[in-house]
């Protein structure tokens, strides 16, 4: 499952940044001297930094998180998050606009960490399956969630707890991932 997943995700990053590149050439972020990360591409100009997807030398190690929460997550989560920094993506599935999640640097990570760990702590005190979200929407109230048990991929509504299936996996929604300007 992790090699799927970490082919759909090169996949994707290749047809982003050529189209992106194409269009209006490398993508650039703000410049932040004490949030460094291997994505950036030069040297900052004008307090913008040009930056692409890089692929860890060594994969995130997710052990603690999961002996924490004594829950065994899902491999696709784990080859999602643990194999690449980036900047969060815009991109679309189906016409919902959404941003993929990936931790900008090792800092980020660690943040990532707490935010999966705080919503699957809500999701347990709810009673409600575990999913450990991937992307955002325009509506804070609802997340793309990866469903830990099945590998389903979810439109999540946190405030009813309404799930829709979007897709049967993560490689599979990856490969209908389509590309916005950033």
């Amino acid at each position: 499952m992790s090699d799927q997943v970490l082919s759909a995700l090169e996949q994707f990053f290749l047809r982003w940044q050529c189209d992106g590149e194409a269009r209006r050439g490398l993508p650039l972020c703000e410049w932040e001297a004490d949030w460094r990360s291997p994505c950036e591409l030069d040297e900052p100009k004008e307090g913008r930094v040009a930056w692409r997807p890089v692929q860890r030398t060594e994969p995130a190690d997710f052990t603690a998180l999961s002996e924490a929460l004594e829950l065994t997550l899902h491999p696709a989560a784990l080859a999602l998050f643990g194999h690449w920094f980036s900047r969060p993506i815009p991109c679309s599935y189906k016409g919902l606009r959404i941003e993929l999640i990936l931790p900008w640097n090792e800092a980020d990570l660690d943040l990532l960490r707490e935010n999966l760990i705080g919503h699957l702590l809500m999701l347990r005190k709810l009673k409600r399956a575990p999913s450990l979200f991937i992307a955002t929407t325009r509506n804070e109230m609802t997340l793309i969630s990866l469903d830990n048990e099945s590998g389903q991929i979810w439109l999540e509504w946190l405030d009813s707890g309404r799930r829709l299936v979007l897709a049967p996996s993560l490689p599979a929604f990856l490969a209908r991932l389509e590309t916005l300007p950033q």
